[in-house]
């Protein structure tokens, strides 16, 4: 099997839920989702494709896309579902020819308002597997997070609920040979005191066990917080403190305090800031599923950081809708780390131009691989909409990285990505785009420095703008 290529496995079961949960909110509400669907061809050049500091290498990179969007939002059932698939080709085979898969679903299915909730959350993408390497395909393994488990609600009072949830979960880590099963419990005390206050006393249990657990620590996780969150109008602040215990099959015990603190703030109808920080410990597969969790459910809220029992926010990042989410980690890895987390942004859309920033810092310790690192970034984007069928955008993205144990220390890595794209809309289904992009790694190890530019052609069929290739 080619090592970007799907599991048979997994394939499966990620083909069986987009339809699964498609075919849930299409007949449950009398087909009130939006579908879109659609497919494309990329042509890209690279002048060095294997971004090496010398020895370049150049090629084509060939993309065949094709895809399917879904989105409902009812009384019953809040579903959305983005799914593509990907095959590339190297005219030159700088790699081997790769099928790449990515899927983005959520379902909350509202069995008995107020009282009983299933959750469904499935993400597939690619991970790194080495941050010290450059990223290219060799260094890339495919990662697949899914849960589902019900939630249900005892009202005692119009102001006092106690909501439990349950989840079974499955992490799927491709060549990275971490893949474990994870079983988890909530209990929640809630209390809205006011129309825009709510507080919540919450507790939840993890359990993760590895398939392979002789090269990974098995481990129980125990979390206590408190909740507040006030939701203003035009405003929404989410604040978590509490304490984390880690017991482990091998090894000491963890011990650490969980923060998390965000806030978002719609200050016109075009423009949404907000800011938010944390600490707390983590590993991969409890991020992405935060990154993932869209749901009104605690455990999906609990797992994000924010939220619950209504809305989800996260710890750390911007979604593209303009609020706080959790931003999902590129490095694929089976330790726990304790995480200090960041970020502010600012999004703004006007009828001619369009402006986004972000910028963010990480600190993450990890507490047996020589992983430690802190990251601080910025990305800059503006759009300028010439006309209802032409869009011309800018962009550019740092990132420092500095390694602080050995046998990376010492080692420091500036990343710049700069770039260029228009975009055209021959009628309301095809579009085209032309890209071109430069890419520079500076590092204190000479041997990791690259310098890439690349140039993209695009052409893509769309029936709708919920999914675009």
């Amino acid at each position: 099997m080619k090592k970007n290529n799907l599991s048979i496995h997994a394939r499966i079961r990620s083909t069986f839920w987009i339809t699964g949960i498609v075919f849930c909110g299409a007949t449950s509400a009398g087909y009130a989702g939006d579908v879109a669907y659609g497919y494309g061809y990329n042509a890209t050049y690279s002048d060095n494709i294997a971004r090496t500091p010398s020895r370049e290498r150049s090629d084509w990179i060939h993309s065949l896309i094709a895809g399917v969007g879904y989105r409902e939002n009812t009384t019953d059932i809040v579903a959305q579902v983005l799914a593509q698939a990907e095959y590339r080709t190297y005219q030159n085979n700088s790699f081997s020819d790769e099928t790449i898969f990515n899927l983005n679903s959520s379902l909350l299915w509202v069995i008995s308002p107020q009282r009983f909730t299933w959750s469904v959350v499935d993400t597939f993408r690619q991970s790194q597997t080495n941050p010290t390497l450059a990223d290219t395909p060799a260094n890339r393994s495919n990662v697949n997070v899914f849960s589902t488990g019900p939630d249900f609600y005892l009202r005692f009072s119009p102001v006092n609920t106690l909501a439990f949830g349950g989840r079974v979960a499955n992490v799927y880590t491709g060549d990275a040979n971490a893949d474990n099963n994870r079983f988890s419990g909530t209990t929640s005390w809630l209390y809205q005191s006011s129309s825009i206050s709510t507080y919540s006393l919450n507790y939840q249990l993890t359990d993760v066990r590895y398939s392979n657990s002789t090269l990974n620590n098995n481990f129980t996780r125990q979390d206590v917080f408190l909740r507040a969150q006030f939701q203003p109008t035009l405003s929404r602040y989410v604040l978590d403190v509490g304490s984390t215990q880690l017991n482990r099959e091998r090894g000491k015990d963890l011990t650490g305090s969980l923060t998390r603190f965000s806030w978002t703030r719609q200050s016109t109808p075009e423009a949404t800031f907000g800011a938010s920080v944390s600490q707390e410990f983590s590993d991969t597969g409890t991020d992405i599923l935060a990154a993932s969790a869209i749901s009104s459910s605690p455990m999906a809220a609990s797992a994000a950081g924010a939220g619950s029992p209504t809305t989800t926010a996260g710890s750390g990042g911007t979604s593209d809708s303009g609020s706080v989410s959790v931003i999902a980690p590129d490095v694929l890895t089976s330790d726990v780390y304790y995480a200090k987390r960041g970020s502010v942004f600012y999004a703004r859309r006007g009828s001619r131009t369009g402006v986004r920033f972000e910028a963010y810092r990480n600190d993450l310790d990890y507490e047996t691989f020589p992983l430690d690192r802190r990251e601080s970034g910025a990305r800059f984007q503006f759009d300028y909409y010439y006309s209802s069928a032409i869009t011309a955008g800018f962009f550019t993205e740092y990132t420092q990285t500095k390694y602080l144990n050995p046998p990376n220390y010492p080692r420091k890595d500036n990343d710049q990505d700069t770039g260029v794209r228009v975009d055209f809309r021959a009628n309301r289904t095809i579009s085209l785009g032309v890209e071109g992009r430069h890419t520079l790694r500076n590092s204190t190890i000479a041997a990791a420095d690259f310098t890439e530019n690349r140039v993209l052609f695009s052409i893509a069929y769309s029936t709708g703008p919920i999914f675009t290739p």
